[in-house]
């Protein structure tokens, strides 16, 4: 309610962790729950000093009533799972041998405290969790400066990759595969969906990963997009996945580079409408974001570069749309912020017209138009690219 105060009831169907989510200080607070068990948490956000910290905010929590010992664990385990501990600074300075040893030393002693926490549920659903992290997280030697380590890769070899069950590891395999035998830019989509059968024996895994690819590909209308889903459809066969992925191809194929844009509505802080048509004549860079979205709000600041870069610049228009269903927040931070480049808003959110127009169902996303209202990209480049001025120039002379 308006003082804070958040009272909810719920049955569960066995004992498990629910999620607090606090958007403005992009804080996630895990919270073990089961039937029966009454809790109350008083709790603040202090901003911390160190902005390149993970975390922009420190969570003081104060905790009542049942399972208070099951939440002191989830808090550490937490702060330990989130990378604070085993930064890739600190994985870059040993051999994966020495990184096990050590991790898996961190590993015994949280299950050590974990068995002096009282309720017998949470510490078969903690022990389950550590141990299903624990290859997952000794998979990220993958990405340390150290490339070649004979002990992980047969670490890496040891696991069952064409396990459907197991494709959280079979994902950090493939990332993995792919470092170690990288393709050219322009021929990256083609060797991502060869590799999977180089990669993978079991064609329900294969099928997963180029399910996802091809439909997160598509989205972008890339030139290449015939080629790409002509090799698409000779590697899945997955007949549901298949017939979406025939749906978007239609739609997305009439989006390429060059294509008309399809119009949509939105509306500015005055309540006017206006649509992407009634800025013909000029190109248009549009970003799409919203105010509870942490990576969107870190490009305003960029934004507002690029926006007084092109500010006497006829050639142009920059708009922010926002995704926010609350009309207030967004006014919010408007005020707060003060943007000197033209703002709106779709209430209707992923249900938008230009959402669903153009494929956005997460966001950051960056649309770019020329003058004539044609589309140069689906998927820009953000305003913290190191080259988006460089691309924005090519396409606006």
């Amino acid at each position: 309610d308006d003082n804070g105060v958040f009272d909810y009831t719920t049955t569960l169907k066995e004992p498990g962790k629910a999620i607090l989510f606090f958007e403005k200080y992009e804080y996630i607070l895990p919270l073990y729950i089961e039937n029966g068990m009454e809790a109350s948490l008083t709790f603040s956000f202090v901003e911390k000093k160190d902005k390149s910290s993970l975390l922009p905010y420190d969570l003081e929590l104060e905790y009542s009533g049942d399972n208070g010992d099951c939440a002191e664990f989830m808090q550490k385990y937490e702060a330990l799972s989130l990378y604070n501990v085993w930064p890739f600074s600190r994985i870059d300075t040993m051999s994966f041998a020495q990184y096990r040893e050590k991790f898996l030393e961190d590993m015994d002693r949280v299950k050590s405290e974990l068995k002096e926490v009282k309720s017998l549920a949470f510490r078969r659903m903690m022990m389950a969790e550590i141990d299903r992290s624990i290859p997952e997280s000794l998979f990220r030697f993958a990405w340390s400066k150290l490339k070649n380590d004979a002990d992980f890769e047969q670490f890496a070899e040891s696991f069952d990759r064409n396990d459907p069950d197991n494709l959280g590891i079979a994902a950090k395999y493939l990332r993995h595969y792919l470092r170690h035998h990288p393709a050219p830019e322009r021929e990256k989509d083609i060797h991502y969906l060869n590799s999977l059968k180089q990669v993978f024996s079991d064609q329900e895994v294969i099928n997963a990963f180029a399910d996802e690819y091809i439909q997160s590909y598509l989205k972008q209308a890339p030139d290449n997009m015939e080629e790409v889903y002509k090799l698409y459809s000779n590697i899945s066969t997955n007949p549901e996945a298949r017939a979406l992925a025939d749906d978007m191809y239609a739609h997305y194929v009439k989006l390429r580079k060059g294509a008309p844009a399809i119009d949509f509505e939105m509306t500015d802080a005055k309540g006017k409408k206006f649509r992407l048509s009634d800025f013909h004549g000029k190109a248009v860079y549009i970003d799409v974001w919203a105010t509870w979205c942490g990576p969107c709000c870190a490009e305003i600041p960029h934004m507002e570069k690029l926006a007084a870069h092109y500010a006497k610049n006829k050639k142009i228009v920059l708009l922010s749309i926002s995704l926010d269903k609350n009309k207030a927040k967004w006014e919010k931070k408007l005020a707060e912020d003060k943007p000197q480049w033209r703002q709106f808003i779709c209430l209707d959110a992923f249900d938008s017209e230009v959402c669903k127009n153009y494929g956005i169902n997460a966001i950051p996303r960056f649309l770019f138009f020329d003058k004539d209202g044609k589309v140069i990209s689906l998927n820009a480049p953000r305003p913290s690219s190191d080259t988006i001025i460089e691309y924005i120039d090519k396409h606006i002379r």
